[in-house]
């Protein structure tokens, strides 16, 4: 069953990585937090089954089976109370984000309640990595849920006027704070969609026919034959 859990200070000092959900994350990329305390997101987890903490704050979410399938034996936290789960439980971990001209909403995510924890923990520096809001509004762009972008982008501003060193890393290969290229800058929009054209036959002016002019059929005209003088005379009878 569920634990009641209070997670502050418990990293007091620490640097905290936390592995998103984002297309970007693999076993290359969290690698790259190995050394530090590490808190895996949902899916991360199959990425990193060392990792010391498990966040998926949803019941019978698929990676709470998943994480049992990688060996994971870290700390694992849920959202909800349930007899059923050996977890801990903190609370919902809703976020009050601010999305403009007077509009806030109460946001519930996995990546935002990971920070919320680390930043309780006691955190002095929050690694980001796999964190591709973008993708992620995109992708739910349909679904009603929102607010990730602008929930992220306001945690770091907390944070980082409480003295929290907040740095993401979106590829072993690319230097902190900068992401991958979106697909769509990618894409060379003079020539998109970039597919060989069809060749078109080249156009031929058709050669006009004559118009059907119907033969003029001269008549038959029979011959008139006179008939000889004696024929006429007998003619009369």
């Amino acid at each position: 069953m569920t634990t009641p859990w209070n997670p502050d200070g418990i990293w007091q000092g620490e640097t905290v990585a936390i592995l998103g959900a984002g297309p970007d994350m693999t076993a290359e990329l969290a690698m790259t937090a190995k050394g530090f305390k590490t808190i895996a997101v949902n899916r991360a987890v199959k990425f990193a089954p060392w990792a010391d903490m498990f966040v998926a704050l949803d019941l019978h979410h698929p990676f709470w089976e998943e994480k049992d399938n990688v060996g994971f034996t870290g700390i694992c936290v849920l959202g909800a109370e349930h007899a059923d789960y050996d977890a801990m439980y903190a609370g919902m971990f809703y976020e009050r984000v601010n999305m403009g001209e007077g509009h806030t909403l109460e946001v519930r995510n996995n990546a935002l309640a990971a920070v919320r924890i680390a930043a309780r923990a006691g955190a002095a520096k929050i690694i980001l990595l796999g964190f591709d809001t973008t993708r992620y509004e995109e992708v739910h762009a349909e679904t009603g849920f929102r607010g990730l972008t602008e929930g992220l982008a306001q945690m770091t501003a907390e944070l980082t006027a409480a003295g929290v060193v907040v740095e993401q890393i979106d590829s072993p290969v690319q230097l902190p704070g900068t992401r991958a290229p979106r697909r769509g800058e990618q894409v060379d929009v003079a020539t998109f969609p970039q597919v060989a054209p069809v060749a078109e036959e080249p156009f031929v002016e058709p050669i006009a026919e004559e118009p059907f002019v119907e033969p003029v059929v001269e008549p038959v005209v029979e011959p008139v034959v006179e008939p000889a003088a004696e024929e006429v005379k007998k003619g009369w009878f």
